[in-house]
């Protein structure tokens, strides 16, 4: 099919074999060649094109966020089942007008957004979406978040159909789309041919080049009405799974406790097997009992989740697939660790990070992804007055929160603390530290830099342990700043909880981190190289540390105290946003989705 100077056929046809548009030619457009091209050889995001072919209807909106070069909303101003309204958002004024010259040829039209939030946005959609009618938004990876907030309205009416996101199979953002899409109750879907039919699945692993996100209750509806794939058709809600976990103050007992509540109150059959003692304080959940009674009824054939390190992942007892969801520092794992992984029927890990070292190592078994959160119940920006004024002082307060060890960079900190400030600053530094697998002369041992310091009148070492979650939030709203200079993290709840208290975080620029810390939220110590962990005493690397991030970690620590004292230390409000798209009900959501694909 020869391409004219002035615009491409679309290789959507109508009824009488004739093309449906025509895309306005811009050839000056690096672009331009490759999408002529593409559509030539059958069309540009034509799993969108199909998608919205078969569900728009007269009275539904289409947001076009990410127009290119006009395929979609071209295809959506011409859809067969009656005209909707069609939004295209951040044209030229140029290619703006010669789309709307075509529309205009083909019966249609096309409103213009100069951009995709201006004023009056959500008052031009609710007056040209019908009673019955449906919003569908066509954007990139990069949008999700922002257009998800904005949507939100709709979203809570059900009445947003699909987000189709362009780009997922190529952008790097998408791994934080992926979890905004799932904290609003969105599945990414694919749409596939079977049976000589197109038909959308979930897809979690590996994203397809273009997703359609639908909301998961349509999507689990879907799941149950396709029929079995080898195993009897598993619901969430009915069968629920089991759930091996830790349940006390340590890192992975958080974690396990927070999703346990999450999916209870999304009402699912949870059944608890506590690995170790079981802390009833450690989180309010007045069904705890209930979950731990489930393991006597559970069915045979359900998924088993272990939540636990990488070479304790064996201990299954169910027939049903069986589900490693690990949390790891490191770059490299033992031949132990690779057994234990590898036993798997599919690995859960939290970070796109981990689901790379996974892939490097040579993992073999699906992997997914399931980022964790934050409890803004407890730790917020507005944490009572009285409790955050606790042992206020004019002074800044830094705060490092996390167990004393070579890997959280506690040393680090102390070196660069001693570099910028002198016992005449109006400074503090406060750790807290407690580590329950030290004994008491290890722990001194390692803390005795800090109590021998030219600056130890300025250093606190808290060394015991804080009696709950709300402590801590006190604790957080006393500081200034959070300081995390690891050289390895698996996550780092406490990183997450200061931004979610709208704290200024200072943090390495490394491993888990970058899951959830960008320049945006946090005061970022660019990391140029890695090194043996530990100089080759464990397998791994970490981050390595020298003069230039001793030297961005003392202008960090400088700038914040500056800001502080000059009363120019803002609430981080990037920050709070963040936490606020990492809750636990987001993680729940991710770990039912990758749950659903596992059994699908």
């Amino acid at each position: 099919m020869p391409v004219s100077a002035t615009s491409i056929p679309s290789a959507q046809r109508t009824d009488d074999d004739r093309p449906r548009f025509h895309i306005p030619a811009f050839p000056d457009d690096p672009a331009w060649n490759a999408a002529a091209a593409d559509e030539e050889a059958g069309g540009v995001a034509s799993e969108v094109r199909v998608f919205l072919d078969a569900q728009m209807e007269a009275g539904d909106v289409l947001v076009d966020a990410a127009p290119g070069f006009g395929f979609v909303a071209l295809s959506a101003t011409t859809a067969p089942g009656g005209l909707p309204t069609v939004f295209v958002a951040g044209l030229s004024g140029e290619r703006m007008q010669a789309l709307q010259d075509e529309a205009l040829q083909l019966g249609g039209w096309l409103d213009e957004l100069t951009a995709v939030f201006e004023p009056g946005m959500a008052s031009s959609i609710s007056d040209r979406l019908d009673p019955q009618g449906r919003v569908f938004v066509h954007l990139e990876s990069a949008q999700v978040a922002a257009v998800c907030a904005w949507l939100k309205p709709w979203l809570d009416t059900e009445r947003v159909l699909a987000l189709c996101v362009s780009d997922a199979g190529s952008s790097t953002a998408w791994p934080e789309a992926r979890s905004t899409l799932a904290s609003v109750g969105f599945a990414p879907c694919a749409l596939v041919q079977r049976d000589g039919d197109a038909v959308l699945l979930p897809c979690f692993d590996e994203p397809e080049p273009v997703v359609i996100a639908l909301p998961r209750s349509l999507v689990d509806k879907d799941d149950r009405a396709a029929g079995a794939t080898g195993r009897p058709i598993w619901s969430p809600e009915t069968d629920g799974f089991v759930f091996s976990t830790p349940h006390c103050r340590t890192g992975y007992g958080v974690v396990g406790s927070q999703l346990l509540r999450a999916m209870q109150a999304r009402g699912i059959p949870v059944a608890l097997r506590v690995i170790g003692p079981l802390d009833r304080r450690l989180a309010a959940n007045p069904m705890l009992d209930a979950a731990v009674a489930r393991q006597q009824s559970i069915g045979a054939q359900v998924p088993s989740v272990r939540l636990s390190q990488s070479f304790d992942l064996l201990a299954h007892t169910e027939s049903g697939p069986r589900v490693g969801f690990t949390i790891f520092e490191l770059d490299t794992f033992t031949p132990l660790e690779m057994s234990h992984i590898q036993g798997q029927d599919a690995l859960i890990v939290c970070t796109e990070w981990a689901r790379q070292v996974c892939i490097a190592n040579g993992v073999s078994v699906p992997i997914h992804i399931v980022p964790l959160g934050v409890d803004r119940a407890i730790f917020h920006q507005a944490v009572p007055p009285e409790s955050a004024a606790r042992g206020r002082t004019t002074d800044t307060r830094f705060l490092q929160v996390g167990k004393l060890e070579p890997r959280k960079g506690q040393l680090e900190l102390l070196r660069a603390f001693e570099a910028a400030f002198t016992p005449q600053h109006a400074v503090q530094l406060v750790l807290h530290c407690y580590n329950p697998f030290l004994t008491r002369s290890a722990f001194d041992e390692l803390a005795a830099p800090f109590r021998t310091s030219p600056m130890r009148d300025r250093i606190t070492v808290m060394s015991s342990e804080l009696p709950n979650a709300r402590d801590v939030a006190e604790l957080m709203a006393t500081a200034d700043c959070g300081v995390f200079a690891v050289r390895a993290e698996g996550w780092n709840l406490e990183a997450l909880e200061m931004l979610s208290m709208g704290k200024t975080v200072i943090a390495t620029d490394t491993t888990a981190h970058t899951a959830f810390l960008t320049t945006a939220n946090a005061r970022l110590i660019e990391i140029d190289a890695l090194e043996p962990a530990l100089g080759g005493a464990v397998t791994g690397s970490w981050a390595a540390w020298g003069d230039a991030q001793h030297g961005q970690l003392v202008e960090h620590l400088r700038a914040v105290h500056t800001e502080r004292q000059h009363g120019t230390l803002l609430p981080n409000v990037a920050g709070i946003a963040t936490a606020e798209r990492f809750s636990w009900e987001a993680s729940a959501d991710a770990l039912l989705a990758a749950l659903a694909a596992i059994m699908a």
